[in-house]
């Protein structure tokens, strides 16, 4: 999925993410690796995971680990899975310029970007340059990791960058409880500041109506560091059941979408106060619809990628040319079908909500009232351009308007 930014986009995100290279030494560093990353976007190299690129900084396979192991300045084309082997983890708080984020899966299901400064403040997107089949190399806007259904990335350094920051011990990754602790697990009641929840998908779903928890002094009591260890929202693909309802959901970019019975084989279902499902969107525990991004396959083997809330088709072709591949999440093809429904189908709209922005290709369309209208920008969900072409059609392509 690929957000591109134009010539003058990259202008300016450069501009930013120079303020942002803390030190001088850094900047040498940062300017170095980023000034390799322009090489390949100024030469409009397009992806290849057979093909190699030739230029002042040597001969590299296009491809997304290629074109980091250009930027690090390796000796040959590394691939995701063994990009670790030169380079160490670090906390998200010590990222700085010529880092990466790697999902470290071998094949097309890995990728990986190299990290050129933050977005904002709060550090929830950044500037990552990256090779991919749909935009090649490409300097975007990305959210942090990464985008949603894509696996899971993780900050890395390279073991001969230098920088200012002292580089910190590799991230331990602590249990949530201590030793003595039995490991939290689903279906869990835990308590925290006076609050009960449930653990569904690493995450806790708060208890209000439902008061059937085995008794309040029952549940475990979880201290600061332990509740931050918790997921913020439930794994994609955790199945929900709400009690005295007993309707099922799966867990699709964070939204709970509605499974009617007999037509997903539903397993290990957590049972949740109905009010979390109910009045999603309102917590931080579930989403009101799934997030942008998120892909989806149908029980009858249909995809589609969400944009505002609504699901946009996509063709096999389209899908199958996609780097790295998205997972995606089964969902039961009534619920796309009876999308923007209310009470349970409510979660996934018929539409994408007005001012959606989607991309096709190098073009961007902002949704109105259903209708895909051209716009100029840089920013929006990737979908598959048969969606724009037959906006206004029958089935899988009806939520979108036709102009």
């Amino acid at each position: 999925m690929v957000r591109r930014l134009t010539a003058i986009g990259i202008a300016g995100a450069i501009a930013v993410v120079a303020m942002l290279i803390p030190g001088p030494a850094a900047a040498d560093t940062g300017s170095d690796m980023l000034e390799r990353a322009r090489s390949w976007t100024e030469a409009n190299v397009g992806y290849s995971g057979s093909n190699y690129f030739t230029n002042q900084y040597g001969t590299y396979r296009t491809d997304c680990s290629g074109y980091v192991s250009m930027i690090w300045g390796l000796p040959t084309s590394l691939t995701t899975v063994t990009l670790p082997s030169v380079s160490l983890p670090i906390a998200k708080d010590a990222l700085e310029p010529g880092d990466v984020l790697n999902n470290p899966l071998p094949g097309t299901s890995g990728h990986v970007v190299l990290f050129a400064g933050w977005a904002d403040a709060a550090q929830t997107q950044y500037y990552g340059y990256e090779e991919t089949p749909s935009g090649g190399a490409h300097l975007s806007q990305i959210p942090y990791p990464y985008w949603p259904g894509y696996g899971t990335f993780s900050p890395r350094r390279y073991l001969g960058l230098t920088t200012a920051t002292p580089t910190p011990p590799p991230v331990k990754i602590d249990s949530i409880t201590p030793d003595r602790e039995v490991p939290l697990v689903d279906g869990d009641f835990v308590r925290y500041e006076g609050q009960v929840y449930r653990i569904a998908g690493g995450a806790p779903i708060a208890v209000t109506s439902w008061q059937d928890v085995g008794g309040r002094e029952q549940a475990r009591k979880l201290n600061d560091d332990e509740f931050a260890a918790l997921a913020v929202q439930p794994a994609d693909g955790t199945f929900l059941r709400t009690y005295g309802t007993k309707e099922t959901y799966v867990v699709v970019g964070g939204a709970p979408v509605f499974v009617p019975r007999g037509t997903l084989d539903v397993k290990d279902a957590v049972t949740v106060d109905p009010a979390a499902v109910d009045e999603a969107g309102a917590n931080s525990s579930l989403n009101d619809t799934p997030a942008d991004g998120t892909m989806v396959r149908t029980d009858r083997g249909e995809r589609y990628v969400f944009a505002g809330g609504a699901p946009i088709h996509v063709t096999d072709e389209w899908f199958a040319a996609l780097r790295p591949k998205p997972k995606a999440v089964t969902v039961a093809q009534e619920a796309i079908d009876l999308a923007g429904g209310f009470r349970a189908w409510s979660h996934v709209r018929a539409y994408p909500a007005d001012g959606t922005w989607l991309k096709v290709e190098a073009e961007v369309y902002q949704v109105t009232s259903g209708v895909p209208v051209p716009g100029v920008g840089v920013r929006g969900v990737p979908v598959d351009p048969a969606a724009i072409a037959n906006a206004g059609g029958e089935g899988p392509w009806s939520h979108l308007q036709a102009p």
